[in-house]
């Protein structure tokens, strides 16, 4: 079976959505003011881990990222023919600045 290789838009919308994962990691770390540090130990995970995930490096086991978005209190979403999404709050993507297509990653809700 061959591997078929990504055009240059697929790698580039992959690498914004890497920079969105990131943005929104490190907007909620910093929201709730924990360090890279203190997130890795509630998270169990590394602090390297997280500098790397926020760094836009996201070679990152699932369960280590569900387990930081657990501590975070976010949610990844899969929609099938999508790319992943982290949802947050308007509230919180309009106070970090981090520009989310309408419809598309937005919780309303006050959910955790």
């Amino acid at each position: 079976m061959a591997l078929q290789r990504r055009s240059r838009a697929s790698a580039a919308a992959v690498a914004r959505e890497r920079g969105r994962l990131a943005a929104v990691v490190a907007a909620r770390r910093n929201e709730l003011g924990l360090t890279q540090v203190e997130l890795g130990d509630l998270a169990g995970v590394s602090y390297r881990i997280v500098h790397n995930l926020e760094a836009g490096r996201t070679e990152i086991s699932l369960e280590r990222l569900l387990a930081i978005l657990d501590t975070l209190g976010l949610r990844l979403v899969l929609d099938r023919g999508a790319a992943s999404v982290v949802v947050i709050s308007n509230a919180v993507a309009h106070q970090y600045a981090i520009d989310l297509p309408d419809g598309v990653g937005n919780d309303t809700s006050d959910e955790s």
